[in-house]
């Protein structure tokens, strides 16, 4: 092919225009780097440059840039992720240093945030690169990224709650599966917060405590501020120096995590509300018992004056009752949450103002009452006002509704034909 006959050249003219002082073919330079490893893995890592193997020296100065100016991190980041996709084996020497960057680099992000200086313009460009580089890495690394994501996996929600953070932890389930109970943990914490201002868990010193000697992350964290929907005083972020996870983080002389005070400064906003009950949605926290998270809090949130939120809480709530066993049953501890679920879901069809909550509350009933065994809950919808408020459904001006209502109440005619 024409660009194998020029594989070497290419290259060599992209080491010469990395350091040029326009910042367009700096930035062009580094950035064919990761092409060209793309495009050659083989040639890549075995091509001699001045003594040293083309990969050898473009990570070498990839991981030196990510540690200089603020501007080129981002870029640097990303182009070492890239190569390490395209060149997953060569790519294990360079590892540590690599993690090791993106830790001092998070440790310094959240110690500007603290402080009163605030960050660089391109902070968050190259926050987000950098959870783009923890996915590609994972991606490349797979369990190879478990001992080094002990020291980085805190820091990366000091970045705050965000689409990458969440598409970043999803890529590290996958990839990463040690990781698992600790990511869905600290989400919950974090997703806690936002919606109710205080941790999904509390502290339990003896758990805490023997995992600790064990080496493993732990799963609870310490803080007992007082439980309220919306937004409360937000914790300060104290980093300490080594940024590890078990960093000291202080509010007064009450000591709490490094993931719980990050999420305590979050700004809550409307479309972070929206972020954290997508993102309490789109992971499987059914080894957690929800119900009196569901019941108490999320339930609350179908109330809310913003109709994306309230669609948001629709949709949560129902995956939440969907894919756990514990509530589709027709005795036991869920029946009471999933009795609940149903008549608030009933109730937002019925009486939501927003024609596409009210669509979204009927579709969700429609899924849960499917002849799938695992998902019936026509023994909750089949109760005589579930039905009678349905029927109301009939009436509704978005014929969408109408024709979705029609399939509900067809189906629960076997359940209770007599209200039918």
């Amino acid at each position: 092919m024409f660009m194998q006959a020029h594989f070497a050249p290419t290259s060599d003219l992209a080491l010469k225009l990395k350091d040029h002082r326009d910042p367009v073919i700096h930035k062009a330079a580094i950035s064919l780097l990761p092409v060209l490893a793309r495009y050659s893995p083989q040639d890549f890592t075995k091509l001699n440059v001045s003594g040293e193997t083309l990969m050898a020296r473009s990570c070498n100065y990839l991981i030196g840039l990510s540690k200089a100016s603020e501007r080129d991190r981002a870029t640097a980041f990303l182009a070492l992720g890239q190569i390490a996709q395209s060149c997953s084996a060569e790519f294990k020497p360079f590892l540590e240093a690599v993690t090791r960057a993106i830790k001092d680099v998070l440790v310094q992000r959240a110690k500007f945030r603290a402080s009163a200086s605030g960050l660089a313009p391109d902070a968050d460009e190259t926050a987000q690169a950098i959870l783009q580089t923890i996915a590609m890495l994972a991606t490349a690394m797979g369990p190879t990224l478990t001992r080094h994501m002990r020291d980085i996996l805190d820091l990366m929600f000091t970045t705050g709650l965000s689409q990458g953070l969440c598409d970043s932890l999803a890529v590290l389930e996958r990839e990463v599966s040690q990781l698992v109970p600790a990511i869905r943990d600290r989400l919950l914490d974090v997703i806690s917060i936002i919606l109710v201002s205080v941790p999904f868990r509390p502290a339990q010193p003896g758990l805490d405590s023997l995992e600790h000697r064990m080496g493993a992350m732990s799963l609870h964290y310490a803080s007992q501020a007082s439980s309220a929907h919306g937004p409360s005083d937000r914790a300060s972020i104290s980093v300490n120096g080594t940024g590890s996870s078990g960093s000291a983080i202080g509010e007064g002389s009450e000591s709490t995590s490094l993931v719980v005070a990050a999420a305590k400064s979050i700004a809550v906003t409307t479309d972070v509300l929206v972020l954290a009950l997508r993102t309490l949605s789109s992971f499987d926290f059914s080894e957690e018992n929800l119900s009196e998270f569901v019941r108490n809090d999320i339930l609350y949130y179908l109330g809310h004056e913003n109709a994306t939120v309230r669609k948001e809480a629709i949709h949560a709530v129902s995956k939440i009752v969907l894919s756990d066993p514990l509530y589709q049953t027709m005795a036991g501890a869920g029946v009471e949450v999933a009795s609940e679920v149903v008549q608030r879901l009933v109730a937002a069809a019925v009486t939501d103002q927003d024609a596409e909550v009210r669509l979204m509350a009927v579709k969700m009933l429609e899924l849960s009452s499917s002849s799938s065994s695992t998902n019936n809950f026509d023994f909750h919808m089949g109760k005589a006002q579930n039905i009678q408020a349905l029927f109301l459904l009939m009436n509704d001006e978005v014929f969408e509704v109408r024709l979705t209502v029609l399939a509900v109440i067809g189906r629960l005619a076997s359940m209770n034909p007599a209200h039918v």
